[in-house]
């Protein structure tokens, strides 16, 4: 803070007065002249040094300054970006006809117009096809884009031939306008993105990408420290999740005060994984206490491997979507079947479907050139006949209305998958197999699309990269997510406007989540607190639920759960219970409950180094005071 002449003056008056109490320092002496002179200096340096210290000091700029000292670094504020999905256009009368859907089509709710998505895709319904999927995104940005699955039931742009829309699952990805502190922590950690081949500037170039919203950036080792309790027999066993690689050294273990214990005299680290640390002296802490552990791994979906010596590989991985249509020629070809053997090219065990099964031994696998896949079309006419997209209403291997719906995508899930060159394409039903060399469109339509970020971020890191090091750009894994809450709402507010607030702030609180997160209840059920018109909230468990097995806790809708992104196209098994109002309930069996599994109650969810979490859905129920329970 700057100081003024008069400040100056007076501190040396006194200093003088302390020293020489005979000296005149008043008004028009020589010396007061001199003092005068000599402060005006010292203020106006003050005031240089003010100005110079602000200019460079990110922590002081708020709003529109600090937007203009983060450009100086090619570093832009990120803007609130729109949610994206599908929506499912049906017909239900006219099959023989060809609807076209065009780019553009605005589809919005009917309980509240003011939430609008575009298709960013065309889409075509062929003769004998009732239904057909098509990328959106909503029309303006924001957190208030995460509908929920079925909420999005009009046109506002009238299709001819189409009868009904729908989202079959929620929408996601819209994100607010990045605050003051989010851009100063990026600035702080980004702005030496020229120091080659750092993590830093891999996550600078990887968010510089304007839909780029997280980066993890994974090396030859990751860093991590945990905080440890004594158990009352055995060695402490670290609680990482993820390792493919646990390091000898480098390691540090001390007590909570700090105090730091002596390797192979206190304690011995065994890089087991899970690593472990056994008690070698009485000087280590006893039962009960805590310790702080740092150690190096190498995650799970790291390429390197260093027990074969492999160290120069660098994963970064991308949360974000930014469709991008195509278009592709295909032979139709049965050269190549999904194995149950491990060694096989085609090990099912190392491929996911979009709702996250694994193909069927068997089955055949068609390459596509361009991905990792957003959408691929609803339906593919080869030769003469028409094959559909299997979806949970109509499972692959079925026959209905004159469609078979015989394929549906699948991607390489490997520490190589989920990048713009890995492998990824169609999975065909062995018993619905057009002719083989049959040639095919994939995108005639502008129906085939695939996300742009990793081959754009990677473009750009091809720029950068040091010689020798293989840097790979991969698309984040997502894991969609289902809470089960019990709200007791405000006298006097509107039960479904809370329930509708609450989901958009647990989908802003999960969009807002980086790589090799935790959701935890705790934050879970204060973000939900936080929402106005919430007097009192917790997660559904086992005692809310008739017929709650401890054996089989995924067949019931409790706590956190993982589930399918793939929704059925009707919502007439999700809209049965009084429990689910219309757009809200569980989009299918759970694959994974984040329970106790003897109470069912809600535990948090670990997440990987190339995992983010999404919101799929929140099933409420409405309570009272008086049947509000235990949480």
């Amino acid at each position: 803070m700057a100081t003024s002449q008069n400040d100056i003056v007076s501190q040396m008056r006194e200093a003088l007065r302390i020293s020489d109490p005979e000296l005149d320092t008043g008004v028009g002496s020589v010396a007061r002249k001199i003092l005068d002179a000599v402060a005006a200096s010292v203020a106006d340096a003050y005031v240089e040094n003010h100005l110079l210290s602000y200019a460079y000091d990110v922590d002081a700029k708020v709003d529109a300054d600090l937007d203009s000292f983060c450009q100086l670094f090619g570093i832009s504020r990120i803007p609130a970006r729109r949610a994206v999905g599908t929506v499912t256009f049906s017909r239900s009368q006219d099959l023989n006809s060809t609807v076209y859907i065009p780019v553009g089509v605005e589809i919005n709710a009917a309980s509240d117009p003011s939430q609008v998505v575009q298709t960013v895709t065309g889409g075509i319904l062929l003769p004998g096809v009732a239904s057909a999927s098509v990328a959106v995104q909503a029309s303006t940005a924001g957190a208030a884009g995460n509908v929920a699955a079925g909420a999005l039931d009009t046109l506002a742009s009238p299709v001819q031939g189409v009868s009904t829309v729908v989202n079959p699952t929620a929408m996601t990805g819209g994100t607010s306008r990045e605050t003051d502190s989010e851009l100063r922590t990026r600035w702080k950690r980004t702005v030496f993105r020229s120091l080659a081949g750092t993590e830093s500037m891999f996550t600078g170039i990887a968010l510089d990408d304007p839909d780029c919203y997280a980066a993890n950036v994974i090396g030859a080792s990751k860093s991590r420290t945990e905080i440890l309790q004594i158990p009352s027999s055995g060695d402490t066993v670290a609680q990482i999740q993820n390792a493919a690689y646990v390091y000898a050294a480098p390691v540090r273990v001390a007590r909570s005060d700090g105090t730091a214990l002596v390797r192979d005299y206190d304690y011995t680290w065994i890089p087991s994984i899970p690593p472990a640390i056994r008690q070698l002296s009485p000087a280590f802490p006893q039962p009960g206490e805590l310790i702080t552990v740092d150690y190096q791994y190498l995650p799970l979906v790291s390429r390197n491997s260093p027990t074969t010596g492999v160290t120069n590989r660098v994963d970064v991985f991308c949360g974000g979507v930014r469709a991008q249509v195509a278009q592709q020629s295909v032979i139709f070809s049965n050269a190549k079947a999904f194995q149950n053997l491990p060694a096989n090219d085609l090990y099912r065990g190392v491929w996911l479907r979009a709702d996250q099964s694994q193909p069927d031994p068997g089955n055949i696998f068609i390459p596509l050139a361009f991905g990792p896949i957003l959408t691929v079309p609803s339906t593919l006419t080869v030769g003469s006949a028409i094959y559909g997209l299997a979806t949970r209403d109509h499972p692959l291997g079925t026959v209905s209305g004159g469609v078979t719906y015989a394929y549906t995508v699948v991607h390489e899930d490997t520490a190589d998958g989920w990048t713009p060159t890995s492998r990824f394409g169609l999975e065909w039903h062995a018993s619905y197999l057009p002719v083989n060399g049959t040639p095919f469109l994939v995108g005639a339509s502008s129906n085939y699309a695939f996300n742009e970020i990793p081959s754009s971020v990677q473009d750009a890191i091809n720029r950068w990269r040091l010689v020798g090091s293989d840097v790979k750009v991969h698309q984040a894994k997502q894991r969609w997510l289902r809470f089960a809450m019990g709200l007791v709402v405000d006298s006097g507010a509107s039960a479904t406007t809370v329930q509708n607030a609450v989901r958009t702030a647990l989908s802003d609180y999960l969009n807002r989540m980086v790589f090799a997160s935790t959701v935890q209840v705790s934050d879970v059920l204060a973000v939900a607190h936080q929402v106005p018109g919430v007097d009192n909230v917790r997660f559904l468990n086992g005692g809310d639920v008739s017929g709650y097995s401890p054996a089989n806790p995924n067949a019931s809708v409790v706590g956190i759960q993982q589930i399918s992104p793939l929704a059925s196209v009707s919502n007439g098994a999700s809209g049965s219970s009084t429990w689910y109002p219309l757009g809200t309930g569980p989009l299918g069996p759970a694959l994974v409950s984040y329970v106790d599994l003897a109470t069912g109650r809600a535990s948090d969810a670990y997440f990987e180094d190339n995992e983010l979490p999404v919101l799929g859905a929140v099933v409420f129920k409405n309570l009272a005071r008086n049947s509000f329970g235990v949480a």
